[in-house]
């Protein structure tokens, strides 16, 4: 009998394996993915001489290629409403959006962006955005459940050039729009405000400077291709008309 007893008070005192897993969930906390690299950039407008200018100042040509980039989002435009810019970049997954440490920048003259490349950081980031369940690591199924798809293709053709710590690239897309990008990377975002004051050193060094933002790529592309979504991501500040920003 006492060791009967023994063992009833054993079981008693043991916890449940199903609710030792619910406490367990329960206190799992997810941890927020962090970007790989945080860009700053500044465009400006390609001049005619602008590489016989890079010549002059020492800047090694680093390379040319043509990328292809594949866009996706939902039909109520989610993703980039939010400034999260998901795309397939030559068949590999990345996904841009706001740093936590993003600058002000009241002339909208420069870009900030996180950087994701690993499906699993890019599937979170997205999820919390369109409210989808983020356990999926492919990028392909957070596309599936969430009903996004692709709503731009865009091909550059660029040339690369570097000038001390910053990259220069020269872009001319394959509808015939150009444009020049002063950028370089930050692992650490407190140094974002040193980037952009460095990045407006160079721009005027080139003389490439100016009082207002440049219009890239996607805002070129959107404009001709899709205005409904282009006027809903200047309504949404994302993006910026010409008298914005003047």
């Amino acid at each position: 009998m006492a060791d009967l007893r023994a063992a009833v008070e054993f079981c008693m005192e043991q916890p449940d394996e199903e609710a030792k897993d619910e406490v367990s969930t329960s206190t799992q906390t997810t941890e927020v993915a962090k970007p790989d690299v945080v860009e700053v950039e500044r465009k400006f407008v390609l001049p005619d001489d602008f590489e016989q200018k890079l010549s002059d100042i020492g800047a090694s040509f680093l390379q040319k290629k043509t990328l292809t980039d594949m866009y996706y989002d939902t039909d109520d435009y989610r993703l980039t409403l939010s400034d999260h810019w998901l795309r397939q970049r030559n068949g590999t997954w990345e996904l841009k959006c706001p740093p936590s440490l993003r600058k002000s920048d009241s002339q909208n003259m420069s870009c900030q962006y996180a950087e994701y490349t690993k499906e699993i950081d890019i599937v979170q980031m997205c999820a919390a955005v369109l409210d989808v369940d983020g356990r999926d690591i492919i990028v392909d199924s957070l596309i599936t459940h969430s009903n996004c798809h692709k709503f731009a293709t865009l091909v550059t053709h660029r040339k690369s050039y570097a000038v001390d710590n910053f990259t220069i690239d020269l872009d001319v897309t394959d509808f015939g729009f150009q444009v020049g990008e002063i950028e370089t990377l930050v692992v650490d975002q407190s140094r974002i405000a040193d980037a952009l004051t460095k990045i407006d050193k160079l721009a005027e060094k080139l003389g490439v400077q100016s009082s207002h933002r440049v219009p890239g790529k996607m805002d070129a592309y959107l404009k001709k291709n899709n205005i409904d979504h282009y006027k809903k991501l200047v309504e949404g500040h994302i993006l910026f008309q010409e008298d914005e920003r003047n």
